[in-house]
């Protein structure tokens, strides 16, 4: 039993050393001057990738909204010049009546 408390003692030891080293680190002005410009960072990189994807789906409305332009004109053209030819349809049939 003697061994296992040893053990025991010496892991608690360094725990409490190991623990104390980390949190005296995270309290010196350098970490937290390194903390604060890595939230920083992570703020510039999350605004640029925003304002990237914003771009990127304006971009791609403006390229859907005139393929669909390009497409319905086109569409309405041939309508236009179905109507048309119906009309001189009926115009010949006339004339052959």
């Amino acid at each position: 039993m003697r061994d296992g408390s040893m053990k025991f003692f010496a892991g608690a030891i360094v725990g409490a050393v190991g623990g104390f080293a980390v949190g005296s680190f995270i309290a010196t002005p350098t970490a937290r001057s390194a903390g604060q410009s890595l939230l920083v960072g992570f703020g510039i990189s999350a605004r640029f990738l925003g304002k990237t994807a914003i771009e990127a789906a304006d971009r791609l409305g403006s390229v859907l909204e005139s393929s669909y332009t390009r497409f319905r004109g086109k569409e309405a053209y041939l309508e236009r010049e179905i109507e048309e030819l119906r009309q001189q349809i009926t115009r010949l049939e006339q004339r052959m009546d």
